[in-house]
């Protein structure tokens, strides 16, 4: 009976921590579990050299189909969307363990990314999983930046799920997610990365390192309780965590690299290819790109039906994505069916504070140099 009361006593222990905090307000309940919760160490460019090796010494390298030789700024000004979502489609170091060693196994095949299907069940129901060959889903926007239009290319990875991990973890669910979103300046050369899982959870950024060197040129040390002077203290909010810098030639930007954790599927490190020693051809693995608008007609097995991978009727959520235990937690404090995987265009940022495609969001949480989004030329300096 250990092992069932163990769990029980966390479970009530962290029901009284919500209760508590949820009297004392449910921003400081906010701030609290980012701060615990969202905040863990990341790799530095070192791993670059040896990305294996960074992860643990076992890994799968996911690198896209086509593998577009380098382009300089003036290429990348002229270039289409076409082009540009394929030149920046990001090479995905996933970390694997030998998780028989672990207290919780589970599949080696949940650290593969992987296509998004549709089977319904005995009792008619649409149930969303994750299968077969890697495939990465792209997003390209043209939308106004403080003033000036800048594409944003968003790539979104699928996995079959979130095995459990602890105990206790509120986010075992079938059908996990990575979210990589890059924006660009006006010559199409990328400004900064976000990271995020499609439920809206582990909102990271990572920032070209020239623009945190002019911040600090233009504004001195970074404020209160920041690392990085691009990070920016807003009242009564979740602040931004800036989670590293990337170095790259900015005559010649490349494809970013993430780091992936293995079962836990978070972001713990962020590179440009113009520095990456790739690891030998048996550990990499091509995966497809395609258009994120075939989530919303998938075929469904055996029959020749299509419907989202999306339930658009209920908020856009992933079929059978439900993260039950956090659910329950995070409905204490408002947030809609926390932990579930949604549609681009759904998801919520710290825990439902803004809107993930509002791009007010930038000069409100980051404090870029002066002309970082604006229409002055690089290539003219």
């Amino acid at each position: 009976m250990r092992g069932p009361i163990a769990r029980l006593c966390r479970l009530f222990g962290m029901l009284a921590l919500v209760v508590t905090l949820t009297t004392a307000g449910c921003q400081t309940l906010k701030n609290g579990l980012s701060q615990k919760l969202t905040h863990w160490k990341m790799l530095d460019d070192k791993a670059l050299d040896d990305p294996i090796q960074a992860v643990g010494g076992d890994g799968i390298v996911f690198v896209p189909e086509q593998m577009s030789s380098p382009l300089t700024r003036h290429q990348l000004a002229q270039a289409s969307p076409e082009v540009l979502v394929t030149y920046y489609s990001p090479i995905f170091v996933q970390q694997k363990v030998d998780s028989r060693a672990q207290k919780y196994p589970y599949p080696p095949e949940y650290d593969m990314i992987g296509e998004a299907r549709l089977k319904r069940e005995a009792d008619g129901k649409l149930t969303s999983y994750v299968a077969g060959s890697p495939k990465v889903y792209a997003i390209v926007k043209k939308l106004p930046i403080d003033g000036s239009d800048h594409y944003q290319l968003t790539y979104t990875a699928w996995y079959p799920a979130h095995p459990r991990m602890k105990a206790f973890d509120l986010e075992e669910a079938e059908i996990d997610s990575c979210v990589l979103r890059v924006t660009l300046d006006i010559e199409n050369a990328p400004l900064f990365y976000e990271t995020i899982a499609a439920c809206g959870c582990f909102h990271k950024v990572f920032v070209q390192k020239w623009i945190e060197d002019k911040d600090r040129a233009v504004y001195g040390p970074p404020e209160k309780d920041k690392k990085y002077c691009v990070e920016r203290n807003v009242k009564d909010a979740i602040h931004w965590e800036v989670a590293g810098l990337v170095d790259e030639p900015r005559e010649q930007p490349r494809r970013p690299v993430v780091f992936l954790k293995a079962g836990e599927h978070r972001v713990f490190g962020m590179g440009s290819a113009a520095r990456l020693r790739m690891p030998p051809v048996a550990l990499q693995h091509k995966y497809e790109m395609t258009s994120y608008a075939e989530l919303y007609e998938v075929a469904v097995d055996g029959t020749n039906e299509r419907a989202g991978f999306f339930d658009m009727k209920n908020g856009g959520k992933v079929r059978g994505g439900e993260r039950r235990k956090e659910k329950f937690l995070m409905s204490f404090v408002g947030v809609d069916d926390a932990g579930r995987p949604r549609a681009d265009d759904q998801i919520k940022l710290h825990f439902d504070q803004d809107d993930w495609n509002n791009p007010a969001i930038y000069g409100k949480y980051l404090r870029l140099p002066p002309g970082t989004l604006s229409l002055t030329s690089y290539l003219d300096k």
